[in-house]
């Protein structure tokens, strides 16, 4: 803990330099988000199904599936969890943003060691000292017979294992990262929750750069050049925290500043203890209290399960096409191009038709783009290209659509908690999709496979559809059922939730509508902050 006059003089620091010059302000998230997202591109997007097959021969389509599957079962698992570690090491923490992204460095620091342990069974079993041709060879014989000095089995296990580090590293970083981005943006003046789209779409960005950087190096210097990537884009990251927190430091607009203040008081002890006492059973029944809420949530569920399909067999499906890593490659900066100007454009977007809304559109880009997969021709890998494109709409507006809904159900401070869960119900649906998928890919096909996920996005559509219009046609009831003008000013006073507002207990309704238009979520998490 810093000394009390280190805080003191930090805050009169603030104040003081706040009347003589302009302010200065903290780096925003996105900061974060660019580095981050280039290293997940490498140690766990598109490239992994078509990574392990490098690894070895045995890697069939089935087992890629089944190993994937496993993985995002671990995350599924531990989302939760990693949502709420996050949240008790920033209530823990001196520095603003410094707990939460404590937990994120661990992260990266797990994935990436968990990334290069792929590379140790070809380390055990190949001679360096023979030829290249005769050391693809010898590999090649070694991985199907199974009584080498490293049989198959083992050399399964081991990939297992390291692909569940890797999801341990996810739940840490993930649920984090979303967590302060959402703090961040709630604390600054001039910007909302509304805006994580927005810091979202750098990360877009990088993932969409990192990709076509990993599908060039792959075709020029094989699946090794993924090894220096990832640790290359990890010290990126540690980089980009410093300078983040940094910023956060020498900001002297107050956001961060009153952070410090806390700590003069029982309130440390009693933020502490605030994080534990929802839990994440009722935090979760807090995400779908109406029927709407859980249309909402079981049709996250189920899109999870088509775009987890997408995300991970595509680059099977788009060999047996004919493309290239190049190629491949460059599918991904064709998914991030509607990506970048609706994650920009995802305040308006929320403000003018909802969570739900957006969610809808996202299922109907995507039913149209796995139907479009089944009746492409071999060799035309262009017309994927063009249907890649639809990938933007499908994950920007179903990524802004469900962390939005999240935000507007969550208390204050359990930002990161209430993602984690959100990543939770994600991936319990990724870990179905990528088992089936594997399965129906490996005995009946691609195009079979993609059919029968489009299929059950839609199902779910129509779900949240039905959802949707109930819960319009009640809005609309009530609308109707206006006071009458007579009422009309007595109701010009509200209830308000903080005696602070008011000697009376009452605030006007004008600043009640100032309030809300100010801050998107709620009054009375405004209210109370006052």
């Amino acid at each position: 803990m810093l000394p009390n006059e280190y805080q003191n003089s930090h805050v009169q620091g603030d104040s003081a330099h706040s009347q003589n010059k302009t302010n200065i302000e903290a780096f925003r998230p996105r900061l974060l988000f660019c580095p981050l997202f280039a290293w997940n591109a490498i140690t766990g997007g598109k490239f992994i199904s078509i990574f392990l097959q490098d690894l070895s021969p045995n890697f069939s389509e089935g087992i890629i599936g089944l190993t994937l599957s496993i993985q995002y079962a671990v995350v599924a698992v531990l989302a939760g969890w990693g949502g709420r570690l996050a949240d008790m090491e920033e209530s823990q923490a001196i520095l603003w943003g410094s707990g939460r992204l404590k937990v994120m460095c661990w992260g990266v620091l797990i994935g990436t060691l968990a990334f290069l342990g792929h590379g140790l069974p070809q380390m055990v079993r190949l001679d360096d000292t023979l030829p290249d041709a005769d050391v693809t060879s010898r590999r090649k014989l070694e991985a199907v017979d199974d009584n080498t000095i490293f049989p198959w089995h083992l050399e399964l296990a081991w990939h297992i294992t390291m692909r569940i580090l890797w999801a341990v590293a996810f739940v840490l970083t993930a649920p984090a990262m979303d967590g302060l981005a959402l703090a961040h943006l709630d604390a600054i003046d001039g910007a909302s929750q509304l805006d994580f789209g927005k810091e979202r779409m750098y990360g877009a960005i990088w993932w969409g750069l990192g990709s076509l950087a990993a599908g060039i190096g792959i075709d020029y210097c094989g699946f090794g050049f993924l090894y220096g990537m990832a640790v290359v884009f990890a010290f990126l990251v540690y980089f980009a925290v410093c300078v983040y927190l940094w910023g956060v430091y020498r900001d002297t607009t107050g956001s961060f500043s009153l952070r410090a203040l806390e700590f003069d008081d029982d309130s440390f002890t009693n933020s502490h203890a605030t994080v534990e006492k929802i839990g994440t059973k009722d935090l979760f029944l807090m995400l779908c209290p109406s029927c709407y809420g859980s249309a909402l949530i079981l049709f996250v569920f189920t899109f999870s399960i088509g775009l987890a399909i997408v995300d991970n067999l595509a680059f099977i499906f788009f060999q047996w096409l004919g493309s290239s890593n190049s190629m491949d490659g460059w599918t991904v900066v064709f998914t991030v191009i509607l990506e970048l100007p609706l994650f920009y454009s995802s305040p308006m977007l929320l403000k003018r038709h909802g969570p739900g809304k957006l969610l809808l559109i996202a299922g109907t880009a995507y039913v149209i783009r796995v139907i479009g997969y089944t009746v492409i021709p071999e060799g035309k890998m262009w017309i994927i290209l063009i249907l890649e494109i639809l990938h933007g709409i499908s994950y920007a507006c179903s990524k802004t659509g469900s962390v939005e809904y999240i935000a507007r159900a969550t208390p204050k401070g359990y930002d990161a908690s209430a993602q984690g869960l959100l990543f939770a119900i994600r991936f319990f649906g990724v870990v179905v999709g990528l088992a089936a998928g594997g399965w129906t890919q490996e005995n009946f096909g691609g195009r079979v496979m993609y059919f029968t996920s489009g299929c059950l996005v839609f199902v779910g559509m129509v779900i949240l559809s039905l959802a949707e219009l109930c819960r319009d046609q009640k809005n609309n009831e009530s609308h109707a059922k206006e006071k009458p003008d007579y009422q009309e000013s007595s109701s010009l006073l509200e209830k308000s939730e903080s005696a602070c507002s008011s000697a009376s207990g009452f605030a006007d309704k004008s600043t009640e509508t100032w309030v809300r238009n100010l801050k998107y979520d709620s009054l009375n998490k405004y209210v109370k902050d006052w």
